[in-house]
């Protein structure tokens, strides 16, 4: 298998990372709109919102990189 240039790899490795923290942030998002939806009952959207987030995200970060 033939190996990448250095720097091809590191700007794989950064777009990966980048992916990363942009799902924790969503997973952080979604475990806050789930604790506010159990202190003011029939507020679904938050949840409705950051789901939809992390779909879009995932897809993204599944996407083949263009580089």
């Amino acid at each position: 298998m033939p190996q990448s240039p250095p720097s091809l790899d590191n700007r794989r490795i950064a777009e990966n990372l980048r992916h990363a923290f942009e799902l924790t942030e969503l997973g952080l998002a979604l475990r806050q709109a789930t604790i506010e939806q159990r202190n003011v009952p029939g507020e679904g959207e938050g949840i409705t919102q950051v789901m939809h987030e992390i779909r879009l995200a995932k897809e993204q970060a599944w996407q083949p990189s263009q580089s």
